[in-house]
């Protein structure tokens, strides 16, 4: 059928990527009191408390479904939910925003390659120049237009793990194309939340016994919120979607949406101000998403 809102699954994916900027501005200003596999298995598991009560009527009409694609959502489950944000959040505990970013920008890049791979999907020629013009766009605002600055970029463990998160991501991106299409949304959402809080419990009990829990406070229990219920359940919907519609890697870049939210971010939150580079950067992360969302004349 064909989609009646050609803009949605694009706003959908926006969406999602500005949500995602405040999980890693939060992964990053918790660190010292949620430690990373905690805060993963808080995050899921009460994402899949409060899905339940939404989904539990489409988890039953879909049990069959469930069944027959069970291997499926295990992977899906433990690639986008457990793996990859154990990653993130251990790497935000060790490494700065400037090398967090940088590292995830390398996304666009790796979807690509992982869905020629699997599905021997590459992408088109506007789709290549896209992630070109969005890659040089992150590059200017991680630089701040300064060259030099990636000469004094040193690799520390957190760098590693937030580079090792993003083939986990792709991979789980690229996957998402294989969702079978009797499959509701919601059946799989609380399917895939229920799968990976299952991962994670016993890594959450081994950092427990190793660190201890963590101190009731005002804190704690508001980002433990935000990353449940809008950076999880809210983004986790609109990302699978816009997926769903556009496919992988034209989806794969709107994850550059990523670094011109966490600027903006850390203009309203931490009071630093728009540069020039700013705009030069955000211009061609855009135009690099209107690039990428683009046919290319050789591509049927």
């Amino acid at each position: 059928m064909k989609n009646d809102h050609p803009v949605l699954p694009y706003l959908l994916l926006i969406l999602a990527a500005c949500l995602w900027s405040g999980n890693i501005i939060t992964g990053r200003a918790m660190h010292d009191d949620i430690p990373p596999l905690t805060l993963t298995f808080l995050r899921w598991t009460l994402s899949f408390i409060i899905l339940l009560p939404l989904c539990l009527g489409k988890f039953r009409e879909d049990l069959p479904v469930i069944r027959r694609h069970w291997k499926w959502l295990l992977l899906i489950s433990a690639s986008g939910i457990a793996i990859f944000h154990s990653f993130v959040y251990t790497g935000l505990s060790q490494t700065t925003a400037i090398n967090a970013g940088l590292m995830m920008a390398s996304s666009p890049i790796i979807i690509p390659i992982i869905a020629y791979l699997i599905h021997r999907d590459g992408p088109s020629t506007m789709q290549s120049l896209g992630i070109v013009a969005s890659l040089i766009g992150v590059g200017i605002i991680i630089t701040r237009g300064d060259p030099a600055v990636l000469g004094n970029l040193t690799f520390n463990p957190g760098d590693l793990w937030i580079l090792a998160a993003m083939p986990v991501w792709g991979f789980y991106t690229v996957l998402l194309k294989g969702r079978p299409k009797e499959l509701s949304s919601r059946a799989m959402m609380l399917t895939i939340t229920g799968m990976g809080s299952l991962i994670l419990l016993p890594f959450y009990v081994w950092e427990f016994s190793k660190l201890g829990g963590i101190a009731f406070s005002t804190p704690n229990v508001v980002s433990i919120a935000y990353v449940s219920m809008v950076a999880s359940v809210i983004a986790y919907f609109a990302w699978n979607k816009g997926v769903a519609e556009l496919g992988a890697i034209k989806s794969g870049q709107f994850l550059q949406v990523i670094p011109v939210c966490t600027v903006l971010l850390a203009m309203a939150f931490l009071g630093e101000t728009l540069q020039p580079f700013h705009f030069a950067g955000i211009a061609l992360i855009v135009g690099g998403i209107v690039l990428s969302s683009r046919k290319s004349r050789t591509t049927s």
